[in-house]
């Protein structure tokens, strides 16, 4: 199952880039591989060949990185190493399938250069006064926010309440409503674009952009506090054959955001096209010296921290200016964290075992990094050998193919920790005042001998 996960993933990914890139090498909106060309330049026999041969270029990349997912298969009985594979075939991955990209980019912006095919006027135009003036204007009510914020900081109370181990995964819909929030309150601060030489047409689509993603990060706030909702009931739920229901939904709601966002941009751009195909005093501007690779924007005379990407939908960030390298070099290093740091727990999962015993103070201990625990044999209600453990979700731990550790929530016997090697019976029950815990080793025979030695010690 984790393995299709992570391919599901993979392939996400490939069909993101591909829709991303390879639309690129088609003139559309002035512009060839993020580079602004009069449209008499398309025909020219050198920009034919750079797109033949960022076509098979493209083509090459994809097959070879399909190719590099075969050792992650293989890997799928170690998964530990078979995630820190991923993770390594994933950077790769974005890293490899821009570079027929990248490549083009730069040779046809040398083409560009050595036949002066500039466009407009070269620079950036920076404000219109009028369009300043107005462009907080229409935007989604500040009060509309307080519909996500209820939601979910009633999740969160719900979940204080009902059951302390589930606020951590309720509290990520309300720090995700703040976050959308706060991008909102900059988006209305953030610089006016200038679009033509008519103050009426800037207005009104500057106007038009701000309507239109002021409701959309609103909507997007509002379905993913209700997203976080569905995980705790999820969470709390007891029917395991509704699982699958839930699941489902939680996914689809997974991809509602990403529908949203690109609904908003396809709007606005049919929007600015429309408009200006019919305006005759359109500005246009020739800053392709800025845009490295054709996808990372640093301009030094832009003070906008975020600008709009000329490939893909959505915005960059100007790593010319303070916040911008705060963001793109933030992200770098939260992203190696991340990956560092989970990696290593994997690792050590994957190396270290939970250990049962009882300790001298007359004490249940199970040591185990991160989720160690121990209780006074006075508090052990009964101890079983049973040769299958409920389903049920994990609230916080580890569960692979191979192991669950952690904290669980189990159909009919509700908050479990769970320290087992899966498939492999059988099992050591310990029913405690609050829950239960389960235990096995990897061996059937250890577990049966380490039984036989806690009913001596509980006698219950």
């Amino acid at each position: 199952m984790f393995t299709i996960v992570l391919l599901v993933i993979a392939l996400i990914c490939y069909t993101a880039m591909i829709a991303t890139y390879k639309p690129q090498a088609t003139y559309r909106n002035g512009m060839l591989f993020a580079v602004t060309l009069p449209a008499h330049a398309v025909d020219h026999a050198q920009i034919e060949h750079i797109r033949a041969q960022f076509r098979k270029r493209l083509n090459q990349a994809s097959i070879w990185m399909v190719v590099m997912l075969v050792p992650f298969i293989a890997l799928q009985s170690r998964m530990a190493y078979q995630t820190i594979y991923f993770f390594v075939w994933l950077f790769a991955f974005f890293i490899v399938m821009v570079i027929p990209f990248r490549r083009a980019f730069r040779e046809t912006l040398a083409l560009k250069r050595e036949n002066e095919w500039y466009v407009g006027k070269k620079g950036v135009v920076y404000s219109d006064l009028r369009v300043a003036q107005l462009k907080n204007q229409r935007t989604a009510s500040l009060w509309l926010f307080t519909i996500p914020f209820a939601i979910s900081i009633g999740t969160m109370l719900w979940a204080v309440r009902e059951d302390m181990e589930l606020a951590g995964v309720t509290s990520g819909g309300f720090v995700l409503t703040a976050m959308l929030f706060f991008i909102w309150l900059y988006m209305r601060k953030s610089k006016a674009r200038v679009y033509s030489m008519n103050s009426e047409v800037n207005l009104v689509l500057n106007q038009a952009r701000r309507r239109t993603f002021s409701y959309a990060l609103l909507l997007i706030a509002i379905v993913e506090s209700i997203h976080f909702l569905l995980m705790y009931l999820l969470a709390v739920n007891d029917n395991a054959d509704a699982n699958g229901v839930w699941l489902t939904v939680i996914l689809l709601f997974t991809a509602v955001p990403i529908g949203i966002l690109y609904y908003a941009y396809r709007h606005v751009q049919a929007l600015e096209q429309d408009v200006l195909a019919h305006d005759g005093k359109v500005i246009y501007t020739d800053d392709d010296e800025y845009w490295a690779n054709g996808f990372t924007y640093h301009n030094p005379h832009d003070k906008s921290v975020f600008v709009t990407k000329r490939v893909g939908f959505g915005e960059t960030v100007n790593t010319a200016t303070w916040a911008g390298k705060i963001i793109a070099w933030g992200s770098v290093g939260l992203a190696a964290v991340v990956v560092i740091g989970v990696s290593f727990m994997l690792i050590r999962s994957e190396l270290t075992s939970p250990v049962l015993s009882v300790t001298p103070d007359h004490k249940l201990a199970i040591a185990y990094p991160m989720y160690s625990f121990d209780v006074s044999l006075a508090d052990v209600e009964h101890v079983a050998l049973v040769d299958s453990v409920p389903s049920g979700i994990k609230t916080n731990g580890e569960a692979t193919d191979t192991y669950a550790r952690g904290h669980f929530r189990l159909q009919g016997l509700g908050k479990s920790r769970l320290y087992i090697f899966k498939n492999n019976p059988p099992y050591i029950q310990i029913k405690l005042g609050d829950g239960y815990v389960f235990y096995n080793e990897k061996e059937p025979q250890k577990t049966r001998q380490l039984f036989e030695q806690l009913q001596k010690v509980v006698g219950k």
